[in-house]
């Protein structure tokens, strides 16, 4: 469970969404309250308080500056795969058209490395610059691999990185640099967010293969129907017998698979293992994780921060 003033980081998001032009704060207001954990800003708050004790005012602005870069993410993601729903509700591009989206999103892009610009430093700069690169990266290898079975390990963690750890590693980097100039408790923050962050994209992962949909916010096995190799497959399809490796081939290479033969690859991954792999190697990444903890003091907002990496796995949504 994620417990933490949330109302107050609500109120900083909106705050600091600050633009002359209406339809901007209209469309970014209308993502904004599509709701979601906030979990990137929990990050930066978490961290900054298990070193300094509180929180300063320039933790909650850039907490919101992290998640502004998340939601300019969602933002030209749904944009690209053209999304029609998003945690129950209709997406922007499918309210405001992609290329209001699209501008929306690079608005907030730069919103974001403004108030960084300000409340920052260079070294937080530069290590939220590279994740935002890495995010680009990440997207566009996804693109590249969408109906290709040879997809491999590497590819998928340099997707995952940029889908979602790298981001996950910067806002715990800039919650312990907000709070410390020690370069060993920067990078092992950096790298528990980074940890958690593969733990929580596997467990997505898992969630679109058996996750309940009204949870979820979106229809299951929906990765597979756009044709990208996840992680319950990828971890079983070089065992897969000729005929099975060959059927679900065909339903990755199906620009649009039927639900019969969705649900049957569904049972074939399950058969061979391959969702209770994806969850033993996302426990092998929340132990990394907790591990990465080690050096920093023991508190609560430690506890909570170890709390949360198990909390990542348990998840439904």
């Amino acid at each position: 469970m994620i417990v933490f003033d949330k109302e107050k980081v609500e109120s900083t998001l909106r705050k600091y969404l600050d633009s002359s032009v209406d339809f901007i704060l209209q469309v970014g207001g209308y993502i904004l309250d599509g709701g979601g954990k906030r979990v990137r800003p929990y990050l930066v708050l978490k961290f900054a308080s298990m070193i300094r004790g509180y929180n300063k005012e320039e933790d909650y602005i850039l907490a919101s500056a992290l998640e502004y870069l998340h939601t300019a993410s969602l933002l030209h993601d749904d944009v690209v795969d053209e999304s029609e729903k998003r945690r129950g509700r209709l997406t922007a591009n499918r309210v405001f058209g992609n290329d209001t989206t699209v501008l929306v999103g690079d608005y907030m892009y730069a919103n974001a490395l403004y108030l960084f610009s300000i409340y920052g430093d260079i070294d937080m700069i530069k290590n939220v610059s590279d994740s935002v690169k890495k995010m680009a990266e990440g997207q566009l290898l996804e693109l590249k691999k969408i109906a290709n079975f040879d997809t491999t390990f590497d590819d998928y963690y340099k997707i995952v990185l940029g889908k979602t750890a790298v981001l996950f590693g910067s806002c715990c980097y800039v919650g312990t640099a907000l709070a410390s100039e020690d370069k060993n408790l920067k990078e092992n923050a950096y790298q528990y967010g980074v940890n958690l962050g593969v733990a929580f994209q596997i467990v997505d992962d898992i969630l679109d293969y058996e996750g309940d949909e009204e949870k979820v916010g979106k229809s299951l096995m929906n990765d597979l129907k756009e044709g990208k190799i996840t992680y319950p497959l990828l971890v079983v399809k070089d065992i897969l017998n000729k005929e099975d490796k060959d059927f679900i081939k065909s339903v990755v290479l199906d620009k649009n698979p039927s639900v019969e033969s969705l649900l049957k690859a569904k049972k074939i991954v399950e058969d061979y293992g391959g969702i209770e792999k994806a969850k033993a190697d996302a426990e092998s990444y929340v132990r990394k994780a907790i591990e990465n903890l080690k050096d920093f003091p023991d508190n609560k907002d430690k506890q909570d921060l170890i709390n949360l990496a198990h909390y990542i796995v348990k998840r439904e949504s």
